[in-house]
């Protein structure tokens, strides 16, 4: 059998398309799959796949053996009901080798996450109220590195809306909604970083959030609490509009009224309030359009993280697998 054909079809097997190896993780641009016709090239495949993919090398260097992904460390899950640890095995994988990535070139100390209170009296000393990008230049100032990846294998049908990571007393967040509203980004990444402050996330391993994950979680119920207290000042927070349901302009203008008087961010006020209110996310989704009719939270975790890694300290394939699997452009 054709040897890349043969490499291709166990991947294939474990939920890795040809298409997703080649064109978004994995190997190399400059791969040519006749290299795996020649048996020290073949190596330097191998290699690859099992450090971007999470597959043990072993079972890859033999044809006869089913494919194995490595032990990446504890993981705590926090899903639907419905939701079962395989169905978010790929995602975990993935992520964890980017932010394990992130982590490694990370060249600044890294801090404790305090508490909700103290990050919030922080950012006000110099912002308005806790925005998204005020959030997550908290993040890199204290040495936590954010990314953002999505592009998740096709047949993947369960995924993350975020990730984080804690690497021998390195932590790292993973941004994993594909929403560019900043608003939805600004929670989920408060969330996290509520994870981190409580001691949710194990050391040497991960904590993976699904969206509207068991709400009885006493960890999740925690972290709620904290995003809510670092983005409104109170873990109880709720807003509700006056009277009845207002139209998104109406929507637009209470937020920002109420986010000034009160160091609010609007967007998050506007959530806030759909959350409280059942049956008004559509409403709410078009006041987010009015206060950032052009924002794109996404461009700007790229942005940050291009901006703040040494990419230096990691290897030529190494950095080219982490541009590539968040977005980055990659140099010619």
């Amino acid at each position: 059998m054709d040897a890349a054909k043969s490499v291709y079809d166990r991947l294939r097997k474990v939920g890795f398309t040809k298409t997703y190896i080649r064109k978004v993780a994995a190997l190399p641009t400059w791969w040519d799959d006749s290299l795996w016709d020649n048996p020290p090239s073949r190596v330097v495949g191998y290699i690859n796949l099992s450090r971007h993919l999470g597959i043990d090398i072993a079972t890859l260097q033999n044809p006869l053996a089913p494919l194995r992904l490595r032990e990446l460390g504890e993981c705590k899950y926090k899903m639907q009901a419905s939701t079962t640890k395989d169905e978010l095995l790929l995602p975990s994988v993935i992520a964890s080798r980017a932010a394990q990535l992130a982590a490694a070139a990370m060249d600044r100390p890294n801090q404790s996450v305090l508490s909700a209170d103290d990050v919030r009296s922080t950012i006000l000393e110099r912002a308005a109220w806790v925005g998204f990008e005020e959030l997550i230049d908290y993040c890199w100032s204290i040495g936590i590195p954010v990314l953002h990846v999505d592009n998740f294998p096709a047949d993947v049908k369960k995924k993350p809306i975020g990730f984080t990571l804690l690497m021998k007393g390195r932590p790292a967040i993973v941004l994993c909604s594909k929403q560019r509203q900043p608003a939805w980004q600004l929670f989920i990444l408060a969330h996290e970083l509520g994870h981190l402050h409580h001691g949710h996330v194990p050391e040497n391993g991960t904590l993976m959030d699904e969206a509207d994950a068991d709400e009885t979680d006493a960890e999740e119920t925690q972290a709620d609490a904290y995003a809510i207290e670092l983005l409104t000042g109170k873990a109880t927070t709720c807003f509700h509009p006056p009277g009845r349901w207002p139209n998104a302009k109406t929507l637009a203008e209470l937020a920002r009224d109420f986010g000034r008087r009160n160091q609010v961010d609007p967007g998050h006020v506007v959530l806030n309030c759909a959350h409280s209110e059942s049956g008004f996310w559509g409403v709410a989704n078009a006041a987010l359009k009015i206060l950032h009719p052009n924002d794109n939270a996404i461009q700007t975790i790229c942005e940050r993280l291009a901006a703040n890694l040494d990419w230096e300290r990691l290897p030529e394939d190494d950095s080219e697998f982490l541009m590539r699997i968040t977005g980055q452009e990659i140099p010619e």
